[in-house]
């Protein structure tokens, strides 16, 4: 569930930056998303509180705050001045290897069936997300987009780590806090690039839009990465674009090539091998 929605969110995100055409709009969207996500997390909690939230709880759901505010805005930024063929797999990769490596070393070992299904994910979310491109030789030599890919997709892994440190008591408690934080956080990390632009009818109306689906996405991984594999979470989560790329080929007749219909069967084939150890 968080994957589909996380990549619903990219998809109305995307549309949003293209049809409101000035710079920084679609970080001015996040942050309105944010406010929203805030507002709707604030509810649930009220309705779903946590079992229990300790000390322990509320120091990891301040880092998390800390990744998950910063990978957002850079996430947009890479995408403006980085070519995408090369952004897109790098951060991409980065974010799935890093809990793939770093979670048995915490003691969230893999299975067989989850060992196999994390190797195919990595070159699965690399087809898939290329969107139909190749990087050049030129495009790799530059640096730019292999550096800022890094460095969102280190963010994005260390938020995963992260999020699985925290109890499943806490609930969606993480998700409220850490939607919460951004929107403090994006405007001041922001600030210094000039990335947001003034709120408008059309900015608020995709923010509401993607915030509502978006917290969804936030609430269903906090949850999830309380209660499963850090890497076989964030195996699952990199198919965020698969969604994107459907309702990009569906609404916007955009052309899908033949290398991503492998990475979505590649990653049929890895949801089953998790489904089949769970």
């Amino acid at each position: 569930m968080a994957a589909a929605l996380l990549g619903a969110g990219d998809f109305f995100g995307g549309i949003g930056g293209r049809r409101i055409d000035h710079p920084g709009a679609v970080v001015s969207i996040a942050w309105v998303a944010s406010c929203v996500g805030a507002t709707v997390a604030g509810l649930f909690v009220l309705v779903v509180p946590p079992a229990h939230f300790g000390r322990t709880d509320f120091y990891w759901t301040m880092v998390a705050l800390v990744f998950a505010a910063s990978a957002r805005p850079l996430l947009y930024l890479s995408m403006e001045r980085g070519p995408m063929a090369v952004v897109a797999p790098v951060f991409s990769l980065v974010s799935l290897v890093i809990p793939a490596v770093v979670g048995p070393l915490l003691g969230d070992s893999l299975g067989g069936a989850e060992l196999v299904g994390v190797l195919l994910a990595v070159p699965a979310v690399a087809l898939i997300s290329s969107e139909g491109q190749l990087p050049t030789a030129k495009m790799l030599r530059s640096g730019s987009g292999v550096a800022m890919g890094c460095l969102v997709g280190t963010l994005l892994g260390c938020l995963s780590l992260t999020f699985a440190q925290i109890t499943p008591d806490a609930g969606a408690m993480p998700a409220f806090l850490t939607q919460l934080g951004a929107v403090g956080f994006i405007p001041l990390m922001t600030k210094p690039f000039r990335l947001m632009a003034k709120l408008s009818k059309e900015v608020n109306r995709f923010g509401l839009l993607v915030g509502l689906i978006d917290i969804g996405a936030v609430i269903s991984m906090v949850i999830a990465f309380q209660r499963g594999n850090v890497a076989v979470i964030a195996a699952m989560l990199g198919f965020a674009p698969v969604t994107a790329m459907l309702l990009a080929w569906r609404i916007l007749n955009e052309s899908v090539r033949r290398w991503q219909w492998v990475g979505v069967a590649m990653g049929a084939t890895a949801f089953i091998l998790f489904s089949a150890s769970a």
